[in-house]
């Protein structure tokens, strides 16, 4: 059945806890680890879907709904990085989409002020979740006091999220008529065995990109062909930067690379 949004408002949960919002489709949870690591606070957004429901990464596809977080109302940071983990795909044809289902967590650092301390955390929460139907979900959270603390939980949505690849693990190149990005990957160990392998290449202003079309392998490399689905008006030959997420099963390699154009 396709997903659709439309005609449906945000949907609210009353919670005794504040940091908890809790519907049919969906339970989240705004924790935070007790002290902080290299000067910055580190918290989870903790969402456990309902059996058949899902909800989107950063770059949700076409059909998707991207998630969006807001800490800005949090007092004392100087910096937020929010980590997503990776993702898989689903959904066929117009319903194709990148995201999760189960339990996810999202994860966030938030640099301190020089002198300061943050006791709250607080987020503005908005996602899509969708089965059959897609419903916006709005929530406001806050994490304060002991019963928001949880080490653990937020050890284990660090632990999740893509490592940084080594320089050498990628290289992309621009193909000769312009329309895809060639991306080798050195592969991991065991990287698709069990689980097929796949990339996800985002960038800004203007560009999209499709899922790859082709994925070979040769001289211990995995190589995608990914077309490029939508560029910013007037701009030709490859993007300035993309960023690259390689996943194989729940495991992933991130980077930002320039690709290279043809010569000759």
């Amino acid at each position: 059945a396709a997903l659709f949004c439309g005609g449906l408002g945000p949907v609210l949960a009353a919670e005794e806890n504040p940091g908890v919002f809790r519907n049919d489709e969906v339970t989240l949870r705004l924790v935070r680890a007790k002290e902080p690591v290299d000067g910055a606070i580190r918290a989870a957004l903790l969402i456990d879907l309902a059996p058949g429901w899902k909800t989107y990464w950063r770059d949700p596809g076409a059909s998707g709904v991207p998630p969006l977080v807001d800490l800005s109302k949090t007092r004392g940071f100087q910096t937020i990085y929010q980590h997503f983990p990776p993702p898989h795909r689903f959904g066929e044809g117009v319903t194709r989409a990148n995201g999760y289902e189960g339990d996810v967590a999202f994860a966030f650092e938030l640099a301190v002020e020089p002198g300061e301390a943050i006791d709250t955390v607080a987020a503005s929460v908005f996602l899509g979740v969708c089965k059959d139907i897609c419903i916006p979900v709005q929530a406001e959270l806050v994490a304060e006091g002991p019963g928001a603390t949880d080490d653990a939980a937020v050890a284990d949505a660090f632990a999740a999220l893509p490592a940084e690849a080594l320089d050498e693990t990628f290289a992309v190149s621009s193909s000769d008529d312009g329309k895809s990005l060639r991306v080798a990957v050195m592969a991991p160990r065991g990287a698709g065995q069990d689980e097929a392998p796949d990339l996800f290449v985002t960038s800004g202003d203007g560009w999209y990109f499709d899922e790859p079309d082709k994925i070979t392998r040769a001289d211990g490399h995995i190589l995608f062909d990914v077309p490029i689905a939508e560029r910013p008006a007037g701009v030709e030959g490859p993007p300035e930067a993309v960023d690259l997420l390689f996943t194989s099963g729940s495991q992933g390699l991130t980077a930002t690379y320039v690709p290279v154009a043809p010569t000759g």
